[in-house]
């Protein structure tokens, strides 16, 4: 096993456990003391709509471009704890898994190829079923 494969995996574990902390147990949790806007998980998940409302659509990046601009969405990722931790968690797990084959893995170009990789497929299947597949 490569030390740097078990690094990564732990961080990913923490990154998990600080997302179910927050959205399941977060008045008892050392996170109930920061700002619950970003960390309470029953509503810092409407961070990423319009002033905190679905109907509205998500939040704009930049909201008061008339150009192209003005349509690109605000990061989900960046919204609130729970989508943070959750990219971290997914880039952490990406990491374990292309180094856990050692130092003849770990080139530069190699492991941002497997990062590209990884995280196009992960993005492109969870899209797949969250938006098609599941939906009623």
């Amino acid at each position: 096993m490569v030390v740097s494969s078990l690094i990564f995996w732990i961080l990913a574990s923490i990154c998990n456990a600080i997302m179910d902390k927050c959205s399941h147990h977060y008045s008892k949790s050392i996170f109930k003391n920061l700002n619950p806007i970003w960390w309470n998980g029953e509503i810092s998940w409407k961070n990423k709509y319009t002033n905190g409302d679905s109907s509205l659509g998500f939040r704009k990046l930049f909201p008061n471009s008339k150009s192209f601009l003005g349509k690109i969405n605000y990061p989900v990722q960046l919204t609130d704890s729970w989508h943070f931790f959750k990219t971290l968690m997914i880039i952490f797990l990406v990491l374990s898994i292309i180094s856990f084959g050692g130092k003849e893995i770990l080139s530069f170009k190699s492991l941002l190829l497997n990062f590209v990789i990884y995280g196009i497929v992960w993005n492109t299947v969870f899209s797949l079923f969250y938006n098609k597949i599941f939906k009623l």
